[in-house]
């Protein structure tokens, strides 16, 4: 399969990272970041912010629409069994994590030790 664009620069970082890696994004790029755990890509585990996993828009359809063809742990898929967690943070927000953390600083800090566990599980 031929990969252009945002999919082909993905491949090229886990390439030069190597293995285990994990994909992580915020906005696009956590959408990106759901889409990176398709087998192709070999990442040990994803995870993405603000990523709208089940809609498809004017990037193509949504991790939602691609769960089929998805591997790696995420937050979306559980109609592929694919493993995952979806965390929501009620009135924050999208943009809290970087963009408001002192207004959302609960949330964030819980997010955050999510990050650390994931990383550290993956």
């Amino acid at each position: 399969m031929q990969l252009t664009g945002i999919q082909a620069d993905i491949m090229a970082a886990a390439e030069r990272l190597g293995r285990p890696a994990v994909a992580l994004g915020f906005c696009r790029g956590g959408r990106n970041a759901f889409l990176a755990s398709a087998p192709r890509f070999g990442f040990a585990g994803v995870i993405g912010f603000y990523g709208v996993p089940g809609i498809a828009g004017p990037y193509g359809p949504g991790p939602t629409q691609q769960a089929d063809e998805l591997s790696a742990p995420t937050s979306a898929c559980s109609a592929a069994g694919v493993r995952h967690e979806l965390v929501t943070c009620p009135g924050a927000a999208h943009g809290f994590f970087d963009a408001e953390y002192g207004e959302h600083r609960a949330a964030c800090e819980d997010d955050w030790k999510r990050v650390l566990e994931f990383l550290t599980a993956a």
